[in-house]
């Protein structure tokens, strides 16, 4: 009898003190409405553990837990990233527009690769561009004076920028794998148009398939509201679908295609060649390649992709009262997924190591223009597909040599 009381009154002191707080909460501006609107099924979750284990330290707990606000923590967090990712990005893409500038205005073109890696740039620079509103959004307390729809075309962009690099990233994997392996059909299909039809391509079907972003429509009762780049509950069912398919499609067999082109590349560049010293600097630059490529994939989007995963099924149990667990996991999940955003938005400021690993000639440019010596790694003409061409070549033809004598 005695439990059963001190529950009832643990349990009333938990919504008074709930009532309290939403109703200070209903007097402040719309965007503070909107934000317990969204957290208040965590809160309830809090408020019948507090009743269920009549706990005092519990429902401090629960009291301390509904006010740290993962909110709170984007608004310290992202500023803070977006603001270094900028600066990084913009002066890294910078210099390398220099380098392909200079390289354009001495050879009046672009190599094959060189289109790809413009494709890249352009697609981090959309993204980087876009980073200035984001700061402005945390930093006037996650309020929106842009309009809906630049809101809308934040998030298209960056959902467009993650894609497109992620296969990009492909694209130059598999280029990579062709020179090492089958240099045949590397050498027909490494052209200008051939590239430039894959990466129109690319951006065609990647801005198709992010376009409902552009068409999403707020729910009548949000219409007065400020905020932006927040996820509506009522989605989240619609969200959770979109992101196994993304998934699918758009992580885990782009990263299976970068592992088995990974693989390959290292078995051929680890196979010893009789044409090993001459290529000895280009194996270098290849193995690089592959160490920064799937570098970014571990440690940009794959996080991001798990995070978020978890992030949307945890909201859509929350969501639909089905949720038994901690709410202190809720909140960390909240917080991770703040942070795995962060590390998929870096991934502009590491891409343009692949410019200076993968572009023809751009390590020698870089030296040239600060100064530096002169490079003599991989220059036209020598470098390790046309080695490698030459010797399978020299190969084949005594192989048909040796027929044609024992015929």
């Amino acid at each position: 009898m005695v439990f059963l009381t001190q529950s009832f009154l643990a349990f009333n002191f938990c919504v008074i003190i709930h009532g309290l707080y939403l109703k200070v909460a209903s007097s402040s501006s719309p965007s503070q409405m909107i934000l317990i609107k969204e957290h208040i099924p965590c809160s309830l979750v809090l408020l019948s553990q507090c009743a269920r284990e009549n706990s005092f330290v519990n429902f401090w707990g629960c009291f301390i837990l509904e006010k740290s606000n993962p909110d709170e923590f984007k608004r310290t967090v992202y500023p803070a990233a977006y603001s270094l990712i900028f600066i990084l990005g913009l002066s890294g893409h910078s210099v390398f527009i220099y380098v392909f500038l200079r390289r354009w205005r001495s050879q009046k073109s672009w190599s094959a690769v060189s289109v790809l890696m413009v494709n890249l740039l352009v697609s981090d620079l959309m993204l980087v561009c876009s980073l200035p509103l984001r700061i402005s959004y945390y930093m006037l307390n996650s309020h929106w004076p842009f309009g809906h729809i630049t809101c809308r075309l934040i998030l298209y962009v960056f959902y467009l920028n993650m894609y497109c690099s992620v296969y990009f990233l492909v694209v130059l994997n598999v280029l990579r794998y062709l020179a090492l392996v089958y240099p045949y059909v590397y050498i027909r299909i490494h052209t200008r148009y051939v590239l430039g039809v894959i990466c129109g391509l690319i951006w065609l079907l990647m801005g198709l398939a992010c376009c409902p972003l552009l068409f999403t429509k707020k729910k009548s009762q949000d219409q007065r509201s400020s905020r932006c780049l927040e996820l509506m509950v009522d989605n989240v069912d619609e969200l959770l679908l979109i992101n196994n398919i993304s998934f699918a499609v758009g992580f885990l067999a782009p990263l299976a295609a970068v592992i088995f082109c990974s693989i390959f590349v290292v078995r051929n560049l680890l196979k010893p060649s009789p044409a090993l010293g001459r290529t000895r600097p280009c194996r270098k630059k290849a193995s690089a390649l592959v160490i920064i490529s799937l570098g970014i994939f571990l440690v940009c989007f794959l996080p991001y992709h798990i995070v978020r995963t978890i992030f949307l099924t945890t909201e859509k149990q929350v969501k639909m009262g089905g949720y038994n667990g901690s709410c202190d996991f809720v909140l960390v999940v909240r917080k991770a997924a703040v942070i795995a955003h962060c590390l998929c938005t870096s991934n502009s400021c590491l891409d343009p190591l692949l410019f200076f690993f993968a572009g023809e000639n751009s390590k020698m440019l870089l030296d040239k223009w600060t100064g530096g010596r002169k490079s003599n790694a991989c220059v036209p003409g020598r470098n390790l597909q046309q080695a490698e061409l030459q010797i399978f070549q020299r190969r084949e033809s005594t192989e048909q040599t040796l027929v044609k004598n024992t015929c």
